[in-house]
């Protein structure tokens, strides 16, 4: 849709792929879809199934918890991946802020790109402790 080298080129801009190595890259790419989703589109909704993982290259988009707790995302930031490991309902129900432009990876193409390219798994293992650690935070206190 936007041309093979340009989308190497906007994957190796974002934190999660911009480590990996040229071959690595080029699996990503071709494991990726990149599409372009207008304002005030929902990325996931809360309770339903996740059959993707989306990371945003641009724009903005607004996460919505049960909790009533919100998040901003943004360029780099990814979603949809708990749902796809633990194949529990999605966590959140996140809205397009702005025209973003996604990276979206079906269910077989995201356990291929972890496969395939285990930095990646490590950098989506690593959010995640992060996210956890930050739910216990507000929690606690």
């Amino acid at each position: 849709m936007f041309g093979a080298s340009g989308k190497m080129v906007r994957l190796r801009q974002l934190p999660l792929f911009k480590d990996l190595s040229n071959r690595e890259l080029d699996l990503v790419a071709r494991l990726a879809d990149e599409i372009e989703i207008p304002a005030g589109r929902q990325l996931t909704t809360f309770g339903n199934s996740g059959q993707e993982f989306i990371v945003i290259a641009e724009g903005t988009a607004k996460a919505s918890f049960a909790n009533g707790r919100t998040a901003r995302l943004g360029a780099g930031d990814f979603l949809g991946e708990m749902s796809l490991i633990d194949g529990q309902p999605q966590s959140a129900t996140v809205e397009a802020d702005s025209p973003v432009r996604l990276f979206v990876f079906g269910q077989r193409e995201f356990f291929g790109m972890l496969y395939e390219a285990p930095y990646v798994a490590k950098k989506i293992m690593n959010q995640l402790s992060l996210r956890v650690r930050r739910a216990e935070a507000v929690a606690s206190g």
